[in-house]
């Protein structure tokens, strides 16, 4: 299983705290969602998923899709 962090930023570069990050995996087989809020640093932390393709949605807004792997860090500015 895989562990994955999403962190969101401002324009600045700046860490958003609060934020909810809903990860929607797209597989038929995974056909599931998680959420979680970032920290103080500005990430969401996911554990114990299967890897492959995901939607992440930042505060029920999409912003994109991507093919995560174990360790992976996703940078999203907001």
């Amino acid at each position: 299983m895989a562990d994955l962090s999403v962190r969101v930023l401002n324009d600045d570069g700046e860490s958003l705290s609060g934020i909810s990050v809903r990860l929607e995996f797209t597989e038929l087989t995974r056909g599931m969602s998680v959420t979680e809020e970032t920290d103080g640093d500005g990430c969401a932390y996911f554990s114990g998923y299967k890897e492959g393709p995901i939607k992440v949605y930042l505060n029920h807004k999409n912003y994109g899709e991507y093919d995560y792997r174990d360790g992976d860090d996703i940078d999203i500015t907001k």
